[in-house]
């Protein structure tokens, strides 16, 4: 799958039809835009944000207003709950027609494969195209972004020097399926990131014959 900037029709498909239901999964590291770019492709497509910290802040917040607070096995555990009644919820509840939007900062260990797979059964349990996208980023844009107060707001590490150990000495999990979509964030508007992405996923449904509405 090409990750190529190109723009060509971009924006007469983005405006010219509704998108089939879809589950982009957008994955990276600590402040690569994940949660930013998502919101620009809801607003392209009209689809529900499944932000990661969506399903940490129930439990984050009645323990703690730090975002350099050590996260516990008992806080993790349940936020695997919370996790797994919102994935229940999108498989086995909600209309088909909904299209998602998913977040995520994995390491790169077995739980984050298991999770990985669950998302993509979803899609497919659900009829969706599951297009998977990695977010990069230049390390020191990373750091920069990580002091905006909107991090600090969702309870998301904030701390320069910590959010650099972290991601200098975490390996993150990058998905094995053909199909990933690369995009480096370091520069690019979340408008244009978002616009790629959709347009990456109007190309898969092209290739399969599935008409946009």
């Amino acid at each position: 799958m090409s990750n190529s900037d190109s723009t060509q029709d971009e924006e007469h498909l983005i405006d010219g039809g509704r998108f089939p239901p879809s589950i982009v999964y957008l994955i990276g590291p600590p402040a690569v835009g994940r949660f930013t770019v998502a919101k620009a492709i809801a607003n392209l497509n009209d689809a529900a944000v499944v932000d990661n910290q969506l399903i940490n802040i129930p439990i984050f917040s009645l323990l703690t207003e730090s975002p350099d607070a050590e996260v516990t096995k008992g806080m993790w555990r349940e936020i695997d709950s919370v996790r797994d009644a919102v994935f229940r919820m999108i498989e086995e509840v909600a209309p088909r027609s909904v299209s998602y939007v998913l977040t995520n900062a994995l390491e790169d260990e077995p739980e984050s494969y298991v999770l990985y797979d669950r998302v993509k059964r979803i899609a497919a349990s659900r009829g969706s195209h599951f297009l998977p996208v990695v977010m990069t980023c230049e390390i020191e844009e990373e750091l920069r972004r990580v002091q905006d107060p909107s991090r600090t707001e969702r309870m998301k590490i904030d701390n320069i020097e910590r959010a650099r150990r972290y991601i200098e000495n975490t390996p993150f999990f990058i998905p094995r399926d053909d199909e990933v979509l690369t995009i480096d964030t370091a520069s690019l508007e979340p408008d244009h990131a978002a616009q790629l992405i959709l347009t990456e996923l109007m190309a898969m449904a092209s290739a399969l014959d599935v008409p946009i509405l």
